[in-house]
């Protein structure tokens, strides 16, 4: 497979090899390491490498459940691509979903800002392209991909829409941006009443359907759908990329 990265700090194409990743233009170079490829260090990640450390018997049962909820999200994203469909998945953690449209035959990248998770995903056999690097600057050119999606990850970020306008802008025009958060008016409202989960991290904002929506159509996304799943637990919406 061809990878096609763009410096973050330059937005030039960047050469790749095996070992290494150098920018044409300000050549700066990035490592790939065991087989992620990493624009950006281990810095400050230590709520998120705590999150993802694994806990005996609790991680086992959020397996299952994880599972049972990405199985639901693979079948409805599905419905939007073809095999051989480049994806996306920015701040998706060990990136459950991706690993399940890689093993459909779609074109799977996984992009996280610690390399933790990547590497449980790594554990779990995932066959999608990783990579560590900021959400809110990807290493991606614009127009790379044909859905860009994730799911519990928009709820912890204190500027989502600026999130939301990255992966739009990675986006190929026409075709497909998909987020999922926690449902103001499911079970996990229970959110709003706490500071800090099992783990330590902090579980974030709960969404409605319009503000979720609203969010979209500020990102410049045309609304397609929305739906709750998972048990009504969270709130999705797609939209398509005008142009």
């Amino acid at each position: 497979m061809n990878h096609s990265f763009t410096c973050p700090q330059c937005t030039t194409k960047v050469k790749v090899d095996t070992t290494t990743l150098s920018c044409l233009k300000c050549k700066t170079k990035f490592p790939v390491t065991n087989g992620i490829y990493q624009f950006v260090p281990d810095k400050n990640t230590e709520t998120w490498d705590h999150y993802w450390k694994r806990v005996p018997v609790y991680d086992d049962v959020l397996d299952l459940l994880r599972k049972i909820m990405n199985l639901q999200l693979r079948r409805y994203l599905n419905k939007r691509l073809t095999s051989g469909s480049a994806t996306l998945e920015p701040g998706g953690g060990s990136a459950y979903v991706s690993a399940l449209l890689a093993e459909k035959g779609m074109n799977s990248y996984a992009l996280d800002y610690t390399s933790q998770p990547l590497r449980l995903a790594q554990q779990f056999g995932s066959k999608a392209v990783l990579v560590q690097g900021d959400m809110f600057k990807m290493p991606f050119p614009d127009a790379q991909f044909d859905l860009t999606f994730n799911n519990s990850t928009l709820e912890h970020l204190p500027n989502p829409l600026d999130a939301l306008k990255e992966m739009a802008r990675v986006t190929k025009p026409g075709k497909y941006v998909f987020v999922g958060v926690p449902f103001t008016y499911g079970p996990l409202s229970i959110y709003k009443l706490k500071k800090s989960s099992f783990k330590g991290a902090w579980d974030g904002t709960t969404y409605d359907r319009q503000g979720l929506k609203k969010l979209f159509q500020e990102a410049g996304l045309e609304i397609v759908g929305s739906r709750t799943f998972f048990f009504r637990c969270f709130i999705g919406v797609l939209g398509k990329k005008l142009g």
